[in-house]
């Protein structure tokens, strides 16, 4: 046996309404979260907004390449305990492969 027409329209009206409510709920809670952030910011990973702020990936190769006489043959940039760092591996004249870290923020080269 179905259910009377009334019945069913009240079904209808109770789920748009729920959707209505999610939709205003999600419109909300969007609007509230973009409100924390500037005119024309965006949300960066934390390795990229560090790296504006300190040491660049190139400006890093150059200060190794500087400081040893060596051929930089991988670079990458990295999180390590908390802090982001510039992984530079290097090959000497002689054949030697290591590898240097250079604090995003700092310039510390260790």
């Amino acid at each position: 046996m179905m259910g009377s027409p009334d019945g069913m329209r009240s079904r209808q009206w109770r789920g748009w309404l729920r959707l209505v409510a999610l939709a205003f709920l999600c419109a909300t809670s969007a609007s509230t979260f973009a409100l924390d952030l500037p005119a024309g910011a965006r949300r960066d990973p934390p390795v990229q907004a560090l790296q504006r702020r300190g040491v660049s990936l190139d400006d890093a190769v150059a200060m190794v390449q500087g400081r040893y006489d060596a051929k930089v043959v991988k670079a990458e940039t990295v999180e390590q305990r908390g802090r982001v760092v510039h992984r530079i591996r290097l090959l000497s004249s002689d054949g030697r492969v290591w590898t240097v870290s250079v604090d995003a923020a700092s310039g510390e080269i260790r």
